[in-house]
């Protein structure tokens, strides 16, 4: 039996059943006469136009968070930290051997056996200097006194003295100063690379469409929450240095993150994450995040059918700030991905049951019915990823059309089992 069926009749349902529905548009919660200034400041430009060393680390002090989170100094290790990695590097056994080692032959015998320390030291000096060999890191190894060192005060006294092995162990244990990654950050930015990514986010993202439509679905969670105080909203690019921060007070975003197939550089991650990095999928994104702080869950509980009621909740609660976005957006699916859910919607259901999913507290089924995968081969070969969540969303418009239960009450109901029963989910004739 053929699971996911594909072909023009299923798009032809999808247009009649799948995201492409936006009655609910129609019947949108007024927000006419909320009251909600959004503080709301685009950094793309101050960053771009910041021509110094002075001016970035200016900028910096003034937006901390960013500064640790966007620019990486959340990262940054203290320096006794590192000084106590070198002190257990250099009082090793066989790191003394080899530094010690009186002959080049010797030396390269040792560095053969002793792969951990050539991947750690030998191999990113290598690639740090690609006009030096082996035995440019043996005269600089065999000249080193590291290893007579016996505390940290020591270590700090040594390195200064001997910038280039300091250098060596700093690259080894991925240390940097502060004044060292200011360095980095601005040659970054000042990168031919990283000013096309500017460029290409003030033609690709629409900021003030961006600024509207968030506001907007802030107005409508005040009209459910009036004690609801929007955070501030930051806007930036950094080359990929992150995608979001939030809290309940500011929310950063890093444009460069959402720029889509048209974008000339891509953020590293898998390609079936990478298609929701678009910036249609922005705003769904940054509200569905929004949704943790009214999504109340029962934390002592982690089965698989809890999950799927917490994401169906999550994308409920995103669907009610943006009722005008398609279903797909909001769930992260392709319209084929949308049509092939929702055609085998029967298919879906049948195999939870028939496997006893529901209840199971396996960890193995949580990842691999509800978190992040490109498909589910034990469903079907198409079956996208985060199946669960998707079942879990229509099981929660069933309650909530069963029961009548309004948006506050959904968010509020912990019991995933009542959520469930009181459903009567089938799946739907399509």
């Amino acid at each position: 039996m053929e699971m996911f069926k594909k072909g023009v009749f299923f798009l032809v349902l999808l247009s009649l059943f799948g995201c492409g529905s936006d009655d609910s548009c129609e019947n949108s919660v007024d927000i006419s006469g909320v009251a909600l200034n959004l503080d709301f400041e685009d950094l793309t430009h101050q960053i771009h136009e910041i021509e110094s060393e002075e001016e970035l680390s200016v900028f910096l002090s003034e937006h901390p968070i960013l500064r640790n989170y966007f620019f990486g100094y959340n990262e940054l290790q203290p320096e006794a930290a590192f000084h106590a990695q070198v002190l257990r590097l250099a009082t090793t056994p066989k790191v003394h051997q080899m530094f010690t080692a009186p002959t080049f032959e010797q030396f390269s015998t040792l560095i053969d056996q002793n792969r951990d320390i050539r991947e750690l030291l030998v191999t990113p000096y290598l690639s740090n200097n690609r006009t030096k060999g082996l035995e440019d890191f043996y005269a600089l190894v065999r000249k080193s006194r590291i290893t007579r060192i016996k505390n940290l005060e020591q270590v700090g006294m040594y390195l200064d003295d001997n910038t280039e092995e300091r250098n060596l162990y700093a690259i080894a244990f991925a240390y940097q100063t502060p004044a060292e990654l200011l360095t980095q950050n601005f040659e970054t930015i000042e990168n031919p690379y990283v000013d096309t990514l500017y460029q290409e986010t003030m033609s690709l993202i629409d900021v003030g469409s961006m600024r509207y439509e968030l506001e907007n679905a802030y107005k409508r969670l005040k009209t459910f929450y009036p004690e609801f105080e929007a955070p501030k909203v930051e806007t930036v690019y950094s080359g990929f240095g992150s995608d979001l921060f939030i809290s309940d007070t500011l929310l950063i975003v890093g444009l460069d993150y959402y720029l889509g197939e048209e974008a000339s550089f891509r953020p590293n991650v898998y390609e079936y994450v990478r298609t929701r990095l678009t910036p249609e999928h922005l705003v769904p994104q940054l509200v569905q995040f929004t949704s943790l702080k009214f999504n109340k869950t029962d934390n002592k509980k982690r089965s698989l059918l809890e999950e799927m009621i917490y994401y169906g909740k999550a994308l409920e609660f995103t669907k009610q700030m943006l009722p005008c976005v398609p279903d797909n957006i909001i769930m992260g699916y392709t319209a084929q991905q949308m049509a092939d859910s929702e055609v085998s919607e029967a298919v879906i259901w049948s195999h939870f049951v028939e496997n006893k999913l529901f209840y199971s507290q396996d960890p193995l089924n949580i990842t691999k019915y509800v978190d992040e995968r490109p498909a589910i081969p034990e469903i079907d070969k198409v079956c996208p990823g985060r199946i669960g969540q998707w079942l879990g969303w229509q099981i929660v418009k069933a309650y909530r059309e069963e029961t009548g239960a309004d948006f506050v009450e959904l968010m509020n109901e912990t019991d995933a089992q009542k959520i469930l029963t009181r459903s009567k989910y089938r799946p739907r004739p399509r």
